[in-house]
Protein backbone atom coordinates (compact mmCIF):
# COMPACT_ATOMS: atom_id res chain seq x y z
CA UNK A 1 0.00 0.00 0.00
CA UNK A 2 1.40 3.32 -0.83
CA UNK A 3 0.21 4.96 2.57
CA UNK A 4 2.19 2.37 4.45
CA UNK A 5 5.57 2.17 2.77
CA UNK A 6 5.52 6.27 2.84
CA UNK A 7 4.86 6.08 6.50
CA UNK A 8 7.54 3.77 6.82
CA UNK A 9 10.21 5.41 4.63
CA UNK A 10 9.52 9.20 5.99
CA UNK A 11 8.47 8.57 9.34
CA UNK A 12 5.22 10.45 8.95
CA UNK A 13 1.77 10.20 7.15
CA UNK A 14 1.31 11.56 3.10
CA UNK A 15 -0.61 14.50 2.46
CA UNK A 16 -3.37 14.57 0.12
CA UNK A 17 -1.24 15.86 -2.61
CA UNK A 18 1.71 13.09 -2.02
CA UNK A 19 -0.38 10.65 -2.25
CA UNK A 20 -2.39 11.76 -5.32
CA UNK A 21 1.87 11.93 -6.94
CA UNK A 22 2.49 8.23 -5.84
CA UNK A 23 -0.88 7.01 -7.61
CA UNK A 24 -0.57 9.23 -10.25
CA UNK A 25 -4.05 11.25 -9.15
CA UNK A 26 -3.95 15.03 -10.19
CA UNK A 27 -6.69 15.91 -8.07
CA UNK A 28 -7.23 15.91 -4.35
CA UNK A 29 -10.77 15.42 -4.86
CA UNK A 30 -10.23 11.99 -6.44
CA UNK A 31 -7.58 11.05 -4.17
CA UNK A 32 -9.90 12.20 -1.32
CA UNK A 33 -12.84 9.92 -2.64
CA UNK A 34 -9.87 7.11 -2.50
CA UNK A 35 -9.57 8.32 1.30
CA UNK A 36 -13.02 7.96 2.06
CA UNK A 37 -13.59 4.82 0.27
CA UNK A 38 -10.54 3.64 2.31
CA UNK A 39 -11.52 4.50 5.91
CA UNK A 40 -15.41 3.29 4.92
CA UNK A 41 -13.65 -0.37 4.92
CA UNK A 42 -11.69 0.28 7.69
CA UNK A 43 -8.21 -0.09 6.62
CA UNK A 44 -7.26 4.03 7.63
CA UNK A 45 -8.76 6.31 9.68
CA UNK A 46 -8.79 9.99 10.10
CA UNK A 47 -8.37 13.17 12.31
CA UNK A 48 -10.99 15.81 11.40
CA UNK A 49 -8.92 18.93 10.18
CA UNK A 50 -5.67 18.04 11.02
CA UNK A 51 -2.71 17.95 8.41
CA UNK A 52 -1.10 14.18 7.92
CA UNK A 53 -3.33 12.86 10.61
CA UNK A 54 -3.88 9.19 8.07
CA UNK A 55 -3.39 6.22 10.42
CA UNK A 56 -3.26 2.66 9.28
CA UNK A 57 -5.49 0.39 10.75
CA UNK A 58 -4.63 -3.14 10.62
CA UNK A 59 -5.90 -6.19 12.66
CA UNK A 60 -3.66 -8.52 11.05
CA UNK A 61 -0.42 -7.00 12.21
CA UNK A 62 2.43 -8.09 13.56
CA UNK A 63 3.33 -4.80 14.97
CA UNK A 64 1.77 -3.54 18.37
CA UNK A 65 -1.14 -0.74 18.14
CA UNK A 66 0.62 2.68 17.74
CA UNK A 67 -0.69 6.01 17.51
CA UNK A 68 1.13 8.87 15.67
CA UNK A 69 2.02 11.65 17.99
CA UNK A 70 3.27 15.01 16.47
CA UNK A 71 7.15 16.37 17.23
CA UNK A 72 7.56 19.90 17.75
CA UNK A 73 10.02 22.22 17.00
CA UNK A 74 9.76 24.70 19.85
CA UNK A 75 7.97 26.56 22.26
CA UNK A 76 7.90 30.38 22.13
CA UNK A 77 5.17 32.96 23.34
CA UNK A 78 4.63 33.27 19.41
CA UNK A 79 2.91 29.82 19.60
CA UNK A 80 2.29 28.20 23.07
CA UNK A 81 -1.57 28.70 22.74
CA UNK A 82 -0.89 27.01 19.40
CA UNK A 83 1.67 24.62 19.67
CA UNK A 84 0.71 22.31 16.95
CA UNK A 85 0.14 24.55 14.01
CA UNK A 86 1.28 22.67 10.77
CA UNK A 87 4.53 24.93 10.68
CA UNK A 88 5.85 23.53 13.88
CA UNK A 89 5.26 20.32 13.21
CA UNK A 90 8.84 18.64 12.52
CA UNK A 91 6.85 14.79 11.64
CA UNK A 92 4.50 12.63 13.45
CA UNK A 93 6.04 9.62 15.39
CA UNK A 94 4.58 6.18 15.74
CA UNK A 95 4.75 5.63 19.72
CA UNK A 96 2.69 2.51 21.29
CA UNK A 97 -0.67 3.26 22.21
CA UNK A 98 -0.97 1.24 25.32
CA UNK A 99 1.57 4.08 26.57
CA UNK A 100 -0.11 7.25 24.73
CA UNK A 101 -3.93 6.22 24.53
CA UNK A 102 -5.71 8.19 21.46
CA UNK A 103 -6.47 11.40 21.97
CA UNK A 104 -4.01 11.75 25.00
CA UNK A 105 -3.11 15.20 23.50
CA UNK A 106 0.42 14.82 23.78
CA UNK A 107 3.41 15.76 21.95
CA UNK A 108 6.94 15.14 21.20
CA UNK A 109 9.78 17.79 22.03
CA UNK A 110 13.44 17.55 22.34
CA UNK A 111 14.66 18.52 25.87
CA UNK A 112 14.70 22.04 26.11
CA UNK A 113 16.35 22.95 29.31
CA UNK A 114 19.11 20.89 31.58
CA UNK A 115 18.15 22.24 35.29
CA UNK A 116 16.70 18.61 35.77
CA UNK A 117 19.91 16.95 34.98
CA UNK A 118 21.02 15.77 38.21
CA UNK A 119 17.31 14.13 37.92
CA UNK A 120 18.16 12.18 34.42
CA UNK A 121 16.52 14.60 32.23
CA UNK A 122 19.08 16.11 29.73
CA UNK A 123 19.69 17.74 26.40
CA UNK A 124 19.75 14.69 24.59
CA UNK A 125 16.36 12.78 25.70
CA UNK A 126 13.17 13.28 23.57
CA UNK A 127 10.21 14.06 25.75
CA UNK A 128 6.51 13.13 25.65
CA UNK A 129 4.39 16.01 27.09
CA UNK A 130 0.49 15.47 28.07
CA UNK A 131 -1.70 19.10 27.44
CA UNK A 132 -4.40 17.40 28.95
CA UNK A 133 -3.35 16.60 32.95
CA UNK A 134 -4.00 16.86 36.36
CA UNK A 135 -0.83 18.16 38.66
CA UNK A 136 0.17 16.61 41.60
CA UNK A 137 3.06 17.40 43.85
CA UNK A 138 6.04 16.24 41.91
CA UNK A 139 4.83 15.93 38.56
CA UNK A 140 7.44 17.30 35.88
CA UNK A 141 6.15 20.44 34.09
CA UNK A 142 7.19 22.29 30.82
CA UNK A 143 6.57 25.97 31.74
CA UNK A 144 7.39 29.03 29.59
CA UNK A 145 8.71 31.90 31.97
CA UNK A 146 9.51 34.87 29.76
CA UNK A 147 11.11 33.28 27.07
CA UNK A 148 12.59 30.14 28.65
CA UNK A 149 10.89 26.79 28.17
CA UNK A 150 12.29 25.33 31.35
CA UNK A 151 11.43 22.00 33.49
CA UNK A 152 10.29 22.07 36.92
CA UNK A 153 8.89 20.20 39.75
CA UNK A 154 5.71 21.27 40.30
CA UNK A 155 4.77 21.73 44.06
CA UNK A 156 1.23 22.87 45.36
CA UNK A 157 1.54 26.44 47.15
CA UNK A 158 -1.00 27.20 49.70
CA UNK A 159 -1.76 30.47 48.22
CA UNK A 160 -3.72 29.78 44.55
CA UNK A 161 -2.32 33.17 43.37
CA UNK A 162 1.33 31.03 43.78
CA UNK A 163 3.19 28.15 42.66
CA UNK A 164 6.16 26.37 43.60
CA UNK A 165 8.38 25.59 40.77
CA UNK A 166 12.02 23.86 41.56
CA UNK A 167 14.39 22.44 39.43
CA UNK A 168 17.74 20.44 40.15
CA UNK A 169 19.98 23.74 39.95
CA UNK A 170 17.80 26.62 40.52
CA UNK A 171 19.79 29.18 37.72
CA UNK A 172 16.58 31.29 37.87
CA UNK A 173 16.93 32.16 42.19
CA UNK A 174 13.54 31.49 41.94
CA UNK A 175 11.07 28.82 43.39
CA UNK A 176 7.78 30.63 43.62
CA UNK A 177 5.90 32.10 40.82
CA UNK A 178 3.06 33.63 40.64
CA UNK A 179 0.70 31.35 38.61
CA UNK A 180 0.33 35.20 35.79
CA UNK A 181 3.91 35.18 34.82
CA UNK A 182 4.25 31.26 34.00
CA UNK A 183 2.71 29.15 31.80
CA UNK A 184 2.35 25.46 32.27
CA UNK A 185 2.55 24.09 28.75
CA UNK A 186 2.34 20.37 30.13
CA UNK A 187 2.98 17.40 32.36
CA UNK A 188 6.28 15.28 31.55
CA UNK A 189 4.47 11.63 30.93
CA UNK A 190 7.64 9.79 28.99
CA UNK A 191 11.12 10.30 27.91
CA UNK A 192 13.43 8.46 25.64
CA UNK A 193 17.25 8.65 26.40
CA UNK A 194 20.00 8.51 23.63
CA UNK A 195 22.59 5.96 25.09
Amino acid sequence: MVIESFIKSKGIPPTVREIGELVGEKTPGAVQGILNRLEQKGVIKREVGMARSIQLVNTNSQYAPHVYLPKIKKVSQRNVNDLLNIYNIINYLPVPSSLFPEGSDCFIIDCPDNSLSESGIKYEDVLVISRNYELKDGDIVMILYENHVLLRYYTHHDNPDLVILKADSDLLGKEVFNRNEVTIIGKLVGKYTKY
